[in-house]
């Protein structure tokens, strides 16, 4: 049975999908803290939740023509708003463990440093040096600049699984060099 919520927000539907300005304005009101709750429920982030609904309503205005029954609003908005926090869940996930493995790297890094300091960070320095360019480039990047693999295919252009390939081909590179250097000294 649909009450009289359900037949005012049709209506600001159907006038929003004809271009109603104040129409839009009106829904928004009416639902912005629904969506902001549906996607606090999802983030449990309240200050991104916010940011995120305003997300959702950004894909909801550019959708809203779409919407083929106005009385499916409701579910197809909390959908949309949803969707968005999920979105959010996942970047923050990744960019989590970005930042998990540069600390690692940086832990490894700084316990070379400190070992026999000055000597083995002056032979990874020359290792580095006579890294093919392509490879040297994407370690200058990923460890002197902490860009993530994602940037770096960006700038240079190339897909992140080469990115990828590179930091590993030139991982090995220098492992192999710096054995090689210890056990000829």
């Amino acid at each position: 049975m649909r009450n009289s919520d359900h037949v005012i927000d049709e209506w600001l539907v159907i006038n929003c999908q004809q271009g109603d300005r104040k129409a839009l304005e009106l829904l928004v009101k009416r639902w912005d803290s629904r969506i902001v709750r549906r996607v606090y429920l999802t983030t449990h982030d309240a200050i991104a939740s916010k940011d995120i609904a305003q997300e959702a309503w950004i894909t909801i205005f550019g959708k809203i023509k779409s919407l083929r029954d106005p009385g499916a609003f409701e579910w197809w908005s909390l959908r949309i708003a949803t969707a968005k926090a999920i979105d959010w869940i996942r970047a923050n996930q990744l960019s989590r463990k970005r930042d998990e493995n540069r600390r690692v790297a940086q832990e490894r890094f700084n316990e070379v440093q400190e070992s026999p300091a000055e000597e083995v960070l002056q032979r990874l320095r020359m290792a580095i040096t006579e890294l093919p360019d392509e490879q040297r480039a994407v370690v200058h990047m990923f460890y002197q600049e902490n860009l993530d693999v994602l940037s770096i295919g960006r700038i240079l252009n190339i897909p992140t699984g080469t990115v990828k390939s590179r930091l590993f081909q030139a991982r090995e590179k220098l492992k192999k060099m710096l054995k090689e250097k210890t056990t000829e000294s």
